[in-house]
């Protein structure tokens, strides 16, 4: 049996079928020509539609929240806890050395670390780099700024990469490194991590690697805690897969794939 769509675009709307091809035999079994069903899936088509555009609606959406967020922390608060620092400091120098003036420099490190934390939280939020550097330079960079916070070792190779992928691809894989990453260090147990990024005939390929706890796919794939069926959708969205390699002690590799045009104008479905 198999079974094909088309699809016609006409001035008065586009219309779906699904055909179905199925051999036909006679009493005795004997192969004596075929079947041919037709469907119109007009109809399931368009919800598919309107469901996708909804989607990517709500993605970016969430996009530009994120992007708002970002601004006005490293716009409002790390200014600021900055400022707030800097006073610390004065008052430090102001006091002689004494228990107290102890405790003021300690809260003057506390107010650094702090706005660190928060600087690195809205360029995570809103990734500026993303769009100066490219994705090779901003995954780049993000791995090396997460492996300094998380004190952790990320081991960073990619090659063949595209100039020229669509933005929203782009940013998608960079989402799925995020979270990747996230998960990776807050449940594998090691302190060693592996991204490739590269891309081959028309695709390009993001895997993050570890030799860690691992976990069982389909209760994770149930639990809303490690943002598996958010990178899954993010995926789809732009045509990709997210393949998912892990067991219980036996280490962990994501794998986001996704299919593009060379012309950048669009992203192709991956098949």
């Amino acid at each position: 049996m198999r079974a094909e769509e088309d699809r016609w675009d006409r001035e008065d709307g586009t219309t779906w079928l699904r055909w179905d091809i199925r051999p036909w035999q006679n009493l005795d079994g004997v192969q004596g020509g075929i079947l041919i069903f037709s469907e119109d899936i007009t109809h399931r088509k368009q919800a598919e539609e309107a469901l996708l555009g909804m989607s990517l609606k709500l993605i970016d959406a969430h996009e530009q929240e994120r992007s708002r967020i970002g601004r006005e922390l490293h716009d409002d608060i790390v200014q600021r806890l900055a400022l707030l620092a800097v006073q610390l400091d004065r008052i430090q120098q102001e006091i002689p050395d004494s228990e107290f003036g102890r405790r003021i420099c300690d809260l003057r490190n506390q107010t650094t670390q702090i706005t660190n934390d928060a600087q690195l939280l809205s360029h995570e939020l809103h990734s500026s780099k993303l769009e100066y550097l490219g994705i090779v330079g901003a995954v780049r960079n993000f791995c090396k700024e997460f492996s300094e916070r998380q004190k952790v070792e990320t081991d960073f190779q990619s090659h063949d990469v595209p100039p020229d992928l669509p933005p929203e691809l782009s940013l998608c894989l960079f989402r799925v490194l995020q979270e990747s990453m996230r998960n990776a260090a807050r449940h594998s147990g090691v302190k060693r991590f592996e991204v490739r990024l590269w891309g081959n005939a028309g695709e390009i390929h993001l895997t993050i690697s570890d030799l860690g706890a691992g976990f069982d796919k389909g209760a994770a794939l149930k639990s809303t805690g490690l943002g598996l069926t958010s990178m899954r959708e993010r995926l789809r969205l732009v045509g990709g897969e997210l393949s998912i390699n892990s067991q219980p002690k036996g280490g962990t590799t994501i794998h986001a794939r996704a299919s593009f045009d060379s012309s950048g104008d669009s992203v192709r479905a991956a098949g």
